[in-house]
């Protein structure tokens, strides 16, 4: 069995009536289910902010694109892709 740590933490009463649910509905525990939950929360949010630092560096670096930049090569991209679909 893999390591665990213990975590302490209050939610509302419906939130604990969804876990219980999940966990009946699926055969786990409602440890587990949260677990799952706060896992997923966790891994998405950390990877929302390394792709927010890499924006960052991105940045300081100079390595940007005016509006006006972005605009044209989108007119450009649908343009395109107009021409194929006429």
């Amino acid at each position: 069995m893999a390591k665990t740590a213990t975590l302490t933490l209050r939610v509302s009463p419906d939130l604990k009536d969804k876990l219980a649910r999940l966990a009946a509905g699926t055969d786990r525990t409602t440890s587990a289910i949260a677990q799952r939950a706060l896992e997923a929360y966790a891994d998405h949010h950390i990877e929302m902010l390394d792709a927010v630092e890499r924006g960052r560096e991105d940045f300081r670096q100079g390595r940007t694109h005016t509006h006006e930049e972005v605009m044209r090569d989108a007119a450009e991209i649908l343009a395109r892709h107009k021409s194929k679909t006429a």
